[in-house]
């Protein structure tokens, strides 16, 4: 498997199963939608919905060090959300558990949970370690709060940084 469709399936996983963001939210990472069971193939987006997608790698001037953009969007039916506190509270759940990924990485606490199921759930998913050298994250740019058609959207960008040493 490519490695941003396993980033993208571990974060979902990772975040449902350790962030209370609410009844109903369909997660979507995005190569592999089937891998929610609420997905509907006949309905393109559900609401509420956590969306994640990951840029292809990016290389570094040494060829070696790597890294992933990832965005997590969050979004709700505005009908549903006027007041946004649903939105809201997905945000400060999802923000909290990244911040707790980060927060093990900046510590130095890789075989804490939930980093260490991490590494190793995208390492398995990509199905060769050396694949996948976890290197660290960062958050990127922050994602301003929009609104279109009718869909409350927000946003936070997590970057992975690995290596590989199977080439």
């Amino acid at each position: 498997m490519n490695l941003p469709k396993a980033i993208e399936q571990v974060l979902a996983d990772l975040i449902r199963s350790n962030a209370a963001v609410g009844p109903g939210v369909i997660f979507r990472p995005w190569q592999t939608l089937q891998a929610d069971n609420n997905w509907d193939a006949s309905v393109d987006r559900i609401f509420p919905l956590i969306d994640i997608r990951c840029s292809a790698p990016t290389t570094a001037d040494n060829q070696v060090a790597r890294s992933v953009e990832c965005a997590v969007l969050m979004g709700t039916n505005a009908d549903d959300d006027r007041d946004h506190a649903f939105i809201s509270n997905m945000f400060e759940e999802v923000h909290q558990f990244l911040d707790q990924l980060f927060i093990q990485f900046r510590a130095g606490n890789f075989d804490a949970d939930p980093l260490a199921s991490f590494v190793e759930d995208t390492q398995a998913l990509v199905g060769d370690a050396s694949r996948f050298r976890f290197g660290g994250l960062t958050f990127g740019a922050g994602m301003e709060p929009y609104d279109d058609g009718g869909i409350n959207m927000l946003g936070i960008t997590l970057e992975v940084h690995y290596s590989r040493d199977d080439i």
